[in-house]
């Protein structure tokens, strides 16, 4: 499938074509994962390494330093959990109307409302992968195709859902 919309917009193997890139937002996600635990052992080595030295003011700042940098790196993995817990659960079926799991084609180019991931290419496609409780999406909620709205001042098209 060279693309997926035809001069009708329909899009007859959405289910397919969601999955693949469902697979996708996991691949980047996972990737994520492994980065934030590579960070993590990195702070882990350091902190082991840290020697308490006569100076023990500048110890206990540099322990204090890791300490914070483990605790924003604890939180960051988190939230990419949480992200893969979603796309797991989102399912591939095609939608009528803009919630979670759509995959919306505007006037401005296409969104997945899954996770807040950001764009990822499919298949020479960019799409924007976005939380359902994103500003844009919530103006959205529950629109179809053919529907407009307005976000801040700037007029958007529904051309399809999925």
């Amino acid at each position: 499938m060279s693309s997926i919309k035809d001069k009708d917009h329909s899009l007859p193997d959405a289910s397919a074509w969601k999955g693949k890139l469902q697979s996708s937002a996991l691949a980047v996600v996972q990737e994520k994962m492994d980065d934030l635990n590579s960070q993590l052992a990195a702070l882990q080595e350091a902190s082991r390494s840290e020697t308490k030295s006569s100076a023990g003011d500048k110890y206990e700042t540099g322990r204090e330093s890791i300490n914070q940098s483990r605790n924003m790196l604890e939180k960051q993995w988190a939230l990419v959990k949480q992200w893969d817990g979603l796309l797991r659960k989102i399912g591939n079926k095609p939608q009528t109307e803009v919630g979670e799991g759509a995959l919306i084609e505007l006037n401005l180019g296409w969104i997945w409302v899954a996770v807040s991931l950001g764009k990822l290419e499919l298949e020479g496609r960019e799409i924007q992968l976005v939380s359902v409780n994103s500003p844009l999406i919530q103006t959205l909620i529950g629109k179809k195709r053919g529907d407009m709205s307005n976000f801040r001042g700037q007029e958007i098209k529904i051309l399809d859902v999925w």
